[in-house]
Order: structure tokens, then C-alpha cells, then sequence
């Protein structure tokens, strides 16, 4: 019997056009770091009394799907994982295209599998009823640029079969030295860090009759914040922290002209903070922020942006 070993799992996600929880009919073989969506269903104890004090069978409790998936930046494949948040893009362009993603009234389910084809006999560890719930960055440094997904989802199987081939989807990797930020509208050049994090709450609903899955995820209204860490050159951000003035925050990797993710807030507002002397070192300035939408030309309250060679994404 072979061992199944990570590095030779297949990865596919699919997005459920039929209905929440039945799989997808087309799948996509993504780039992942990790994947750690699972299944859980607790055996709860039972207070059942009869007659000694030998335990009692324990009952099952609801079914749990949920985790986190590690996907590397890039400006191809990470247009699967937004339309997972956002819907399908807005392109404009002649080649290279540009696919604008903007905050939706609701998101779609998608289809996850690993194929452990390392096995004797092969196996497909399949979720059906996933959605998004989360997705957050960090650019600054010299590490591996990764986005980290958040999924909950309906239920998983283990299957003998593949819901589909799959397409493989190309990945054209970016990295932390390609960034560039715009603060206000203006280059920001002294910033070391910044993280951006999109959260996505949802609630799931567990009906009578659904064998103790989810029945229902519903989403909530969206959530943008993040933080920033500047070199403390000047007050200016500071100042608009103290005086609760509004800025905006944009993010551009480009790896080429046809290879560019943007992360773009247009209204937020810094959270008033003070300047700590820790040591001797160098001073930053550490400030947390949060993103919404009241009035700003985009209508929502953050923007990604995918520049490639794709001619459009109304297939998927």
C-alpha cells in the first residue's frame, strides 16, 4: 500500500452552478501551499442513567466543515478564488484584459477535492457547499507572497472517482518585491508592512431532515480591515489617525504588464494609536485601519483587480 504524500495531491475546485451542495460539473486544478478544510462530527457524551457507572454510548453530533487554505499570489489562478468571493469580474482591455471584482449580494458554493493518488487504489476527498469566508495577505519582506483562505461548507465524502478531469490553471507567481502602495493617492514609499483582510461572515443553518449537515449558508454584510506599518519619517498618517480623516489604501503587484493583482480600498479611516519607544531601534508607525463604502466611485467598499491574458472569465 503506498503512502500518500502531499506534494503529489491534486487540488481541484469547482463552483456549483446547479444547486448549493451538489457538485460542480467543471473543475479547476489549482496551486495551493495547503489545505486544511475538514470535516468533524463530534461524539457527544451521554447523561443517560441506568443502573452502574459504565459510560454510555455516546450520539453524534451535527457535522462541521470548515478550514483554511494557503494559496500562493499570483494574477491567473487567484481568479478562481475571487469569484469565490466576489461573483464573476467586470473585464475591459484589448489584451492584456482587466477583470475588476467588486462586493456582491451574494456568493457562490464551490466544490472541493484532494485526489490521494498515491494509494493503492486511489481516492478523492470531496466537500460539496463550500464558500468563502475569508481572505487576508500580508506584503512586506522577503518570504513567499500567499494569500490565506478561510471555507466552511456543507459535508465531504470520500470518493472512488473524480467529479471532473479538471482544467489545470496556470500560475503566474508574484512576489513581495513587486508590490507598490498608493496612500490617499499618493505613493507610499516608507511602508514595511501591510495586511489586508477581507472577512466574510456567514451563518449556517442545520435543518431537520439534512442527516445533520448544513442546510443553508447564508452571508452577512462584509468586513474590510487590516493594518500598516510605516517607518516614522513624518506625522501624516498620524495626523489623519488623530483627526479621524478619511484616506484610502491601494495595493499593485505587478509582476509584468500582463501580470498584475490590485487590492484597492477606496474609504477607510485609521484607528486612532500613539507612537511606542521600544528600544533604540528605528520608530514605525503601527496603525490599524477599516475599509467601507459611503460614497466612494467603485461602490464598494474594496476592489480587486486581476490583469492577464484571459479573455473573459463568463464561462466559469
Amino acid at each position: 500500500m503506498g503512502h500518500q504524500k502531499g506534494s503529489t495531491v491534486v487540488f481541484k475546485a469547482g463552483f456549483e452552478l446547479v444547486a448549493f451542495g451538489t457538485p460542480a460539473a467543471a473543475g479547476y486544478i489549482l496551486p495551493i501551499n495547503s489545505f486544511d478544510v475538514r470535516s468533524t462530527r463530534a461524539l457527544n457524551r451521554a447523561a443517560t442513567l441506568q443502573s452502574d457507572r459504565n459510560p454510555r454510548e455516546p450520539f453524534a453530533g451535527n457535522l462541521a466543515v470548515g478550514g483554511s487554505i494557503v494559496v500562493p499570489v499570483d494574477s491567473v489562478a487567484m481568479a478562481i478564488w475571487l469569484i469565490g468571493i466576489f461573483g464573476l469580474p467586470t473585464t475591459t482591455g484589448a489584451g492584456p484584459y482587466v477583470h475588476e471584482f467588486k462586493v456582491p449580494a451574494s456568493q457562490r458554493s464551490m466544490t472541493f477535492e484532494t485526489a490521494f493518488t498515491d494509494l493503492a487504489t486511489a481516492k478523492y476527498q470531496r466537500f460539496v457547499g463550500c464558500k468563502i469566508n475569508s481572505f487576508g495577505l500580508t506584503v512586506g519582506g522577503d518570504g513567499e507572497l500567499v494569500a490565506t483562505l478561510g471555507a466552511i461548507g456543507k459535508s465531504d465524502s470520500l470518493e472512488a472517482a473524480t467529479f471532473h478531469a479538471g482544467t489545470a490553471v496556470t500560475l503566474a507567481r508574484l512576489n513581495n518585491f513587486q508590490a507598490a502602495l498608493a496612500e490617499g493617492g499618493s505613493a507610499l514609499a516608507n511602508a514595511t508592512e501591510l495586511a489586508m483582510n477581507i472577512n466574510l461572515p456567514m451563518d449556517a443553518y442545520y435543518v431537520i431532515g439534512g442527516a445533520g449537515s448544513v442546510g443553508s449558508i447564508a452571508e452577512q454584510s462584509v468586513e474590510v480591515s487590516g493594518n500598516i506599518k510605516c517607518l516614522f519619517e513624518n506625522t501624516a498618517l498620524l495626523d489623519k489617525a488623530l483627526a479621524g480623516t478619511e484616506s484610502s489604501l491601494k495595493l499593485t503587484v505587478t509582476g509584468s504588464a500582463s501580470s498584475v493583482f490590485e487590492l484597492e480600498i477606496q474609504e477607510l479611516l485609521y484607528e486612532r494609536a500613539s507612537v511606542p519607544v521600544p528600544g533604540p531601534q528605528g520608530l514605525l508607525v503601527d496603525l490599524n485601519f477599516q475599509g467601507y463604502y459611503a460614497n466612494g466611485g467603485e461602490a464598494s467598499a474594496i476592489v480587486a483587480r486581476l490583469t492577464n491574458g484571459v479573455t473573459s472569465y463568463a464561462a466559469y
